[in-house]
């Protein structure tokens, strides 16, 4: 066994590629030679994120699907099977939040983001599984959680409980698919630097409270999490199965 990342010859699939921390991983497979199939609503910013790869000498595949449609989920599995007959590993990374008083949660707004957050990844994972990887009898899954999963963060009940689903998810497919040699993993990050954040962290006192109890004492960077994800769809994460490894600067571990 080789102790190197090394993605030559494979294929990885990831969704939400088109910006933040999913055009940062996306990057990070390609320049260790993966071919990237880059997933998302938005083609236009899925080429962008595709001329990049390929003006540095990678190579990239563009997929526009709405991933909450369990039909485009299908239409896209099998795109990717009758392009590449195989996919050796997939990210689940698209992701969609909004802070709100519990109380206050629409309907609307409970369904975007459970569908988005977790009802997709449960789809194009199962979908994954039945026509392409179980047939292989190899894969990687790593699929993004959040500090959420584990922690209560006010006013985001509806993004908590989508990645506790995630991190259940996990476990559940972890213990299911071992079997068939295919590991089932997640990343939980903390507070990394997107979108995704860039309205609740211009609360000063938000963004105080934050500094206090991650003990690295800053943001995440979306470059921080590529390398928990390339560890997990890699060879050397062959024994892992099941795990959500925590990305946090040490915000879970904290207590006083």
């Amino acid at each position: 066994m080789g102790y190197n990342l090394d993605f030559n010859g494979k294929v990885v699939a990831v969704t939400g590629a088109s910006r933040g921390i999913g055009q940062a991983i996306s990057l990070g497979f390609s320049s260790l030679g993966a071919e990237v199939i880059l997933i998302s609503r938005s083609r236009d910013k899925l080429e962008e994120v595709a001329g990049i790869i390929e003006k540095s000498g990678g190579k990239a595949h563009v997929i526009a699907a709405d991933l909450t449609d369990v039909d485009a989920i299908n239409k896209t599995v099998d795109e990717i099977k009758t392009k590449y007959g195989k996919l050796d590993a997939l990210v689940n990374n698209a992701g969609v939040t909004k802070r709100m008083p519990s109380e206050e949660i629409s309907v609307e707004d409970w369904e975007r983001i459970m569908d988005t957050n977790i009802k997709s990844y449960v789809f194009m994972n199962t979908a994954v599984f039945k026509k392409i990887m179980k047939e292989q009898g190899h894969g990687k899954i790593v699929s993004m959680a959040s500090i959420g999963g584990k922690l209560g963060i006010t006013r985001s009940l509806p993004y908590c409980a989508s990645k506790g689903g995630v991190v259940s998810m996990t476990q559940v497919l972890g213990c299911e698919w071992a079997p068939f040699n295919i590991q089932v993993n997640a990343v939980g990050p903390a507070y990394i630097k997107t979108e995704l954040i860039s309205k609740a962290i211009e609360n000063k006192e938000f963004l105080d409270t934050i500094m206090f109890r991650t003990p690295a004492k800053r943001l995440g960077e979306p470059e921080d999490v590529v390398g928990a994800v390339l560890f997990l769809a890699s060879d050397l994460s062959g024994y892992i199965s099941g795990h959500t490894l925590m990305v946090d600067g040490g915000l879970t571990a904290f207590a006083v």
